[in-house]
């Protein structure tokens, strides 16, 4: 197997990996991995924008009582509290690094409202905020000397020697290597890929999360996966997000004849949290009724607010002045994940994590608009400043003197800065291993059961219906198949802890157990390797 190795490692090139490298960059020499291009993230298909409490009318103290009251009880508060903090910060480092927020007629930053805000605190780019902020950051980070991106490369294994992680092995078209490290960082994004209906990249297989399970990290909360209300939905065309901020901007939910329901189902109606509208849609689409968003209300604006939705709609003969939007729910972002410490830490030493990737707590059982993106920037630069420590107080070392010169060590030649500066946006389909054929039949119907089983709406005898199913597709999975055995084994764990949470909270319905319990209040569900077995 060839071998690397480089100070610190990050794994992922979405908004939390490129804000962790950024500021990583002093520390050391940083290497940033992609699965695939490195744009080819969750990050850039992000539209509505990043939430913070930057009006006079607004405040810190205000942005955490809405995400504690979105997160349905299981929030950790002081966590919430470094989020919402730390958000004014946060938008000045990206107005600072040269990122384009619209502004009002006055020249003033332009704030929407999105679900469960109470205020209007939604900074915005268009409808590719994500995109937006992924541009800058990439930029920033070409800049600096000591990070280096190496795209078309899996992770398949953490390398733990002594119960510390010191590196991992990836796959790409070149074979395994393993790339030794003092550090790892983990920005792998969600799964939605295990669901049938997502508004994820075609990447979002949940990689980091088993990894780090198989290495010993407690993973948390698995089984509060968020269903999106609105993913565009015609025929057997592509499912697409439609952003919440669409119906922040007025657009209505309503069915075939036109008949707008969900203030039947809560008192904020359309913007209500995403759960409850999700649940709505749901119950309808049950009736035998099919649901539209109505953006009329919004008028000729809708083009300007919304360009790439507007331009996808077009590709299918919908012109939101006139037409109703056909949506329907789809697997969209998951608030648990890799247990970590408010600073990104996991029980594995050397082992981090960020983003969607991590459970943090800032999320609780279902996460409030807007909220991820400002996630990935201010824990990715907490991340990167408890590993700048750790490394110092391990090493007794200043950062600087972590820096070395091995670009002509074996199986580098691909990361050299010379290549990577034009090469990460011009990858192209041979350099990248795909080893999982998303065609492939049994993959197909790990997405079927997810979706019909361990989707929106769950029960204990469908749970352990689903996971005998699993069960038996595992032993269907060859050794040369990684990603698809880890895809089924994520999808066991996540079933398992969507079981063993008897009440429903937040984005965990369970019909046979259909209201919140006073005795769940507060409780994750905690599971590591050396267990076996779900804690509370």
């Amino acid at each position: 197997m060839r071998q690397m190795e480089t100070d610190m490692v990050v794994v992922g090139s979405g908004l939390a990996g490129l804000a962790t490298a950024l500021w990583l960059s002093p520390a050391g020499e940083v290497l940033v991995l992609a699965k695939d291009r490195l744009d080819e993230c969750n990050s850039t298909l992000a539209q509505g924008g990043i939430a913070a409490a930057i009006s006079h009318a607004d405040s810190p103290r205000l942005h955490a009582e809405d995400t504690l009251f979105a997160g349905a009880g299981l929030c950790e508060p002081q966590t919430v509290e470094l989020l919402t903090q730390g958000a004014t910060d946060i938008i000045a480092d990206l107005v600072a690094l040269g990122t384009h927020f619209d502004l009002d007629p006055s020249g003033a930053l332009d704030l929407a409202r999105e679900g469960a805000h109470r205020i209007a605190r939604i900074l915005h780019h268009g409808d590719s905020t994500g995109a937006e902020i992924w541009r800058v950051l990439h930029n920033q980070v070409l800049q600096k000397e000591h990070v280096r991106m190496l795209p078309g490369q899996r992770a398949e294994e953490l390398w733990v020697e002594d119960g510390k992680c010191r590196g991992v092995i990836i796959r790409g078209v070149n074979g395994p290597t393993l790339v030794r490290a003092k550090v790892v960082v983990l920005a792998t994004g969600g799964c939605g890929q295990l669901f049938g209906r997502t508004t994820s990249s075609r990447f979002s297989t949940g990689d980091g999360l088993i990894v780090a399970w198989r290495a010993g990290a407690v993973l948390r909360d698995l089984e509060f996966v968020q269903f999106h209300p609105t993913a565009f939905a015609l025929g057997d065309s592509p499912l697409f997000l439609i952003s919440e901020a669409v119906r922040g901007e007025g657009a209505l939910l309503v069915l075939e004849n036109g008949y707008r329901f969900m203030p039947e189902y809560h008192l904020l109606a359309e913007l209500a949290p995403r759960d409850i509208v999700a649940r709505a849609i749901a119950k309808e689409e049950e009736k035998g009724h099919r649901v539209f968003l109505d953006a009329t209300p919004i008028g000729k604006n809708f083009a300007k607010r919304f360009p790439t939705i507007h331009s996808k709609l077009s590709k299918y003969g919908i012109d939101p002045l006139l037409d109703l939007i056909p949506v329907t729910p789809a697997a969209h972002f998951l608030m648990g994940g890799i247990k970590t410490d408010e600073s990104g830490r996991t029980n594995v030493e050397g082992l981090y994590a960020c983003g969607e990737a991590a459970s943090t707590g800032v999320h609780g059982a279902n996460r409030l608009a807007s909220n991820s993106l400002l996630e990935t920037l201010v824990f990715g630069k907490r991340v990167a400043a408890a590993v700048t420590y750790d490394l110092a107080k391990w090493f007794e070392l200043k950062p600087t003197s972590l820096v070395k010169r091995t670009a002509n060590a074996p199986g580098e030649a691909n990361v050299k800065r010379g290549i990577t500066k034009g090469y990460p946006l011009t990858l192209n389909v041979r350099d990248v291993v795909y080893p999982l054929d998303h065609n492939d039949a049994r993959f197909k119907e790990v997405q079927t059961i997810m979706w019909e089983q361990v989707g929106l709406v769950r029960s204990g005898d469908g749970l352990q219906d689903a996971l005998r199913k699993l069960e038996s597709l595992e032993k269907q999975v060859l050794d040369d198949e990684p990603e698809l055995r880890d895809i089924v084994q994520l999808a066991k764990l996540l079933a398992q802890a969507a079981l063993e949470r008897r009440e429903s909270r937040g984005s965990h319905y369970r019909s046979d157990y259909p209201e919140i319990s006073v005795a769940w209040n507060q409780k994750h569900l905690d599971i590591g390797l050396d267990r076996g077995r779900f804690s509370a």
